[in-house]
């Protein structure tokens, strides 16, 4: 079986998402780190123009967006599972929000206490992913300070699901809800301001950010770039068992996030579920891949002649 190889880099929050999924798992797993800001050549060549951390590699098939790596690892490793408890839906339900409602206060939080800290690089590539000029200084501090309101209204809501009974979000066992949750005030301590306490965190929700850290990141050993893609380029993608619909298997499209966060990723679909839909793609470096994309949060369209 291929081995798993993440594309990542240290603070980046979705990433450690990922990684504890590995820990929770028990599985192992080879590290490749990219830059976290443009220019992302090896990266790119693996992912088609997809410019968004994290992304998991398998031979020839490259996932992007932790909400479908999920179900990926969950087939590859059913136990233990990412999904525990009576109702598996619930933590579907809890990751959304902690990836909106909980994640993006966190994240201007951050950034803005660690406005200067940051290089002008950062604030230009963030800035530019969503089509804007560099920021000022000032106004990053702002924003970030307008978020502390909502981030501690949202830090209350995690601290209600938290029962003397439950060691977890959702129950005696950690699961998906908790790794969405946790990487988010995980975020809010990676830069050199840290954040976290200055939001009264109560003793319940410490214990239980404990218990998640505990999980660790399973077994990482180090890849370099130009390997990933030698096995990327050695490599056959897994063939598509699933028959397409909505867009017929050999249509071009393109596929962005909806957030426009990246830049369009085009090719040939070979798979097209509700859920999923995959891209046949030639790249120079990386050789024949197969991209997939979640369906949910992704706009897809024809590729314009």
């Amino acid at each position: 079986m291929p081995p798993l190889i993440l594309h990542h880099y240290e603070i980046s929050p979705f990433s450690e998402k990922l990684r504890l999924m590995f820990g929770l798992k028990g599985l192992a797993w080879q590290s490749v780190i990219i830059p976290d800001v443009l220019p992302k050549p090896d990266y790119l060549a693996l992912t088609g123009g997809y410019r968004r951390t994290p992304a998991l590699q398998i031979g020839a098939d490259v996932y992007c967006d932790t909400r479908l790596i999920a179900g990926v690892l969950e087939r590859r490793a059913p136990q233990p599972t990412l999904f525990p408890g009576a109702r598996p839906g619930l933590h579907r339900v809890v990751e959304h929000w902690a990836e909106t409602s909980l994640f993006w206060p966190c994240a201007l939080a951050v950034t803005g206490a660690n406005a200067d800290a940051l290089p002008p690089s950062f604030h230009a590539d963030r800035a530019a992913m969503r089509g804007r000029p560099p920021p000022a200084l000032a106004r990053v501090r702002q924003v970030g300070e307008a978020a502390h309101g909502e981030v501690v209204r949202q830090l209350r809501l995690v601290e209600a699901m938290l029962v003397p009974d439950d060691a977890f979000l959702l129950g005696h066992a950690p699961g998906l809800a908790d790794l969405a949750v946790y990487h988010a005030l995980w975020f809010l301590d990676r830069l050199p301001q840290p954040l976290l306490a200055s939001f009264g965190p109560s003793p319940a929700l410490r214990d239980w950010m404990a218990r998640t850290a505990a999980l660790g990141h399973g077994t990482r050993t180090p890849l370099a770039a130009a390997d990933a893609l030698a096995i990327a380029r050695e490599s056959v993608p897994m063939k598509v068992e699933t028959p397409c619909v909505d867009f017929a298997c050999g249509t071009r499209v393109s596929v962005e996030p909806e957030e426009r966060t990246s830049a369009t990723v085009t090719g040939e679909v070979v798979g097209c579920t509700v859920d999923e839909i995959i891209l046949r793609r030639l790249d120079p470096r990386a050789g024949i891949v197969h991209v997939h994309f979640p369906r949910a949060g992704y706009r897809i369209a024809h590729e314009k002649a």
